[in-house]
């Protein structure tokens, strides 16, 4: 379905029976993907704009890369992809009712679709609707997408949820009919807009959209754990914590070659210090491991690390639980005694 003149959903569903595995309001969805017969496989991550519990999954993309440039020119109803299990911690925190203030910039939107329909389809179970404002940026009519479906959840929610339209080009446009303000979204405009209140902030759009609108809430005494930010290929976030408290370092990375096992492949690499990260030496080895971002965000090139250790330049996005490692962005860590350096991977 075209949302806009550059974003268009798909609606995806199990082939084999065995039903969804569950979603998180926020998650994305990894895919993978031919562009051509014979080509290798690409893995991308696309934000899920459809609700838990739907009896489907919803991707809405943009069309700007090679992969979402296949979907939109040649993926048809009935065709096949490969998905991986629905990730990512930007979600909606629905252990409280606490009012909701999502802020989203072009694309950022389809994080916050999903949790607007959480938040109508769960108001109306409980006969309780919590409350939200959504702050929709984009640059023109037809580049905004979901025009009609907010509309439908906003008269859903009984006066719950509220809708502020941002345009940068009101061209043809009428104030109070296409859109509620001009420009861009900042803390004036919410300053203007939001009646005093607790709430909980998420933010979707890119880098510079969400850092200005992160110090500018940090700078109006907002805590850092009520700021929630999709953190994704460029669009990373730097955070300052509310109390001034020491890192914890990385540890260095090694200065001397180290030895690889990819035990599943049973190959064996020597990392040295311009080899770069491990996902660059596994390809230089002739191996495909599964990556989107590179840049240690979608979590999509996590690997089992079965023994040594390892280290990052600067601490990765995407969540990294014991024994595992992000193949793009780790790199061997350096001995912290005499022995000798060696890593194991599940590859």
């Amino acid at each position: 379905m075209q949302e806009s003149e550059t974003i268009r959903s798909f609606h995806l569903v199990a082939d084999d029976g065995a039903g969804l595995l569950p979603a998180l309001p926020g998650q994305h969805l990894p895919i993978r993907v031919r562009t051509e017969a014979g080509a290798a496989p690409l893995i991308r991550t696309y934000t899920l704009s459809s609700a838990p519990h739907e009896g489907h999954y919803r991707i809405s993309v943009k069309r700007e890369g090679v992969v979402s440039q296949y979907l939109h020119a040649q993926l048809r109803e009935g065709d096949r992809i490969e998905a991986r299990a629905p990730a990512g911690d930007f979600t909606l925190d629905t252990a409280t009712d606490r009012p909701v203030v999502l802020l989203a910039a072009g694309v950022g939107i389809t994080p916050m679709m999903a949790m607007l329909r959480h938040l109508v389809q769960e108001g109306l179970r409980r006969q309780r609707m919590r409350p939200a404002i959504l702050f929709y940026s984009a640059r023109t009519m037809g580049e905004r997408a979901f025009d009609a479906e907010l509309a439908e959840l906003v008269a859903a929610s009984r006066g719950a949820i509220r809708l502020v339209r941002v345009l940068s080009d009101t061209t043809d446009a009428r104030e109070g009919d296409a859109f509620d303000a001009a420009g861009r979204i900042d803390m004036n405009l919410l300053s203007r807009s939001l009646p005093f209140g607790d709430y909980e902030f998420y933010l979707c759009g890119p880098g510079g959209f969400m850092q200005g609108l992160y110090d500018g809430l940090r700078g109006f005494g907002i805590n850092d754990e009520r700021i929630h930010a999709e953190a994704f290929g460029p669009a990373s976030l730097t955070r300052t914590g509310n109390t001034v408290e020491a890192a914890v370092p990385l540890a260095p990375v090694a200065d001397t070659a180290v030895p690889v096992i990819f035990m599943e492949s049973l190959k064996e690499a020597r990392w040295t210090p311009d080899s770069g990260s491990l996902l660059e030496l596994a390809e230089a080895r002739g191996l495909s491991p599964e990556f989107s971002c590179r840049e240690g965000h979608c979590g999509s090139c996590r690997t089992r690390l079965l023994a040594g250790e390892v280290t990052y330049l600067k601490p990765p996005q995407a969540s990294v639980g014991e024994g595992e490692v992000l193949l793009c962005c780790a790199r061997p860590a350096k001995p912290s005694g005499t022995d000798a350096q060696r890593l194991e991977l599940a590859l």
